[in-house]
């Protein structure tokens, strides 16, 4: 499908963060922004209303909100799709062995294992009484601080 140009005007503040944001993905900024008018306009008309009225009554604190909770919405998805992507390579490689939580974790300790202690065995520290309990201070009870 053909594409086609569309001009828009924006503010120096937005026109640098463009700039910016080209040069760390080593794109072009007209691909910055057909990918931010895309984003947008696949959005519902109620996330359009409900964004202007927050650019237009929202504090920098409500908009600093929005980004974060977006961010972590698109996050969450792209992590999602990657496990749901290499759910098939894992059992292909690993079977059924990791079907359950159990079975996870017992196979997570024994990768993490270093060559100075035996795979698969998990050492707790011994409480040290000196460090571990806090101070005493006259007249109070034992274990109170």
């Amino acid at each position: 499908m053909a594409g086609k140009t569309i001009s828009a005007y924006t503010d120096a503040e937005t026109a640098s963060m463009v700039e910016h944001i080209s040069k760390l993905e080593q794109r072009k900024p007209s691909q910055i922004a057909a990918a931010a008018l895309a984003f947008y306009v696949r959005l519902p008309v109620e996330a359009h209303a409900a964004l202007r009225r927050l650019e237009a009554i929202g504090t920098p604190e409500d908009l600093n909100l929005m980004l974060r909770e977006v961010t972590r919405a698109i996050s969450n998805a792209s992590y999602n799709a990657a496990v749901r992507q290499s759910g098939p390579r894992v059992r292909e490689k690993y079977g059924s062995a990791l079907a359950n939580e159990d079975e996870i974790l017992r196979t997570a300790v024994l990768l993490s294992g270093t060559s100075q202690r035996s795979p698969g065995v998990l050492r707790v520290a011994e409480p040290r009484p000196e460090r571990d309990v806090p101070p005493q201070t006259p007249g109070s009870e034992p274990g109170e601080p």
